[in-house]
């Protein structure tokens, strides 16, 4: 059972909640995003569908909701193949090292004010940081060494200058998106999600 409560969250209001409290709000985030992916993609294929004169998804399960659903289990189910040069540990570990920093990301994503959640006033977001955004930033730039290790271990030298390419595409805009966040921290005078979140509950100007 979650009821909100109308206190918004602060920074001195995480690193409180007992171990069980934090893996249920973890395995949630997870769903949140899993389920998420699923209809974003649906929604995607719907959208382009439309723009293209067909259909879209629309056999499996009630307007197709659950065309992605089979998707993913038809990847799940399907043989890997990995060719014969590649190395086999870092071929495997490239793609864990785009998805995990991808999913810590939302974890410094504040959700709502702090509920009761079984009987445990918690913040409804997972963790908060002093530079919180920094670490969604991190994240963010961890994820391109998935994309280079692939090439990489594939041995390949066009995989590996594809690699390389996009390291330097990931590092481009990963420099304007940082300045942009410079007029939030100036404003603000804080990195932590939840605090930012609070601040604009401030006037900043006189209209």
């Amino acid at each position: 059972m979650i009821h909100v409560l109308a206190a918004d969250p602060t920074l001195a209001d995480f690193g409180k909640d007992p171990l069980w409290i934090t893996i249920i709000k973890a395995v949630m985030l997870f769903a949140f995003l899993m389920l998420g992916i699923l209809f974003g993609v649906w929604f995607e294929r719907k959208l382009i569908s439309r723009m293209q004169h067909r259909y879209g998804p629309n056999r499996a399960g009630k307007f197709g909701l659950l065309q992605s659903v089979a998707d993913g289990l038809k990847m799940g189910l399907k043989e890997d193949i990995f060719p014969r040069t590649v190395d086999k540990v870092l071929y495997l570990l490239a793609p864990v090292i785009m998805v995990v920093p991808a999913f810590l990301a939302f974890s410094i994503v504040p959700f709502g004010p702090v509920v009761n959640l079984f009987g445990v006033q918690t913040p409804l977001q997972l963790v908060d940081l002093p530079v919180a955004v920094l670490f969604m930033l991190a994240m963010g730039a961890v994820s391109v060494y998935g994309v280079v290790l692939a090439g990489w271990s594939s041995r390949s030298p066009y995989a590996l200058l594809g690699g390389l390419r996009s390291a330097a595409q990931v590092v481009s805009y990963e420099i304007a998106m940082g300045l942009s966040f410079v007029a939030i921290f100036l404003f603000t005078g804080t990195l932590s999600t939840s605090e930012i979140v609070a601040a604009q509950e401030q006037t900043w100007f006189a209209v």
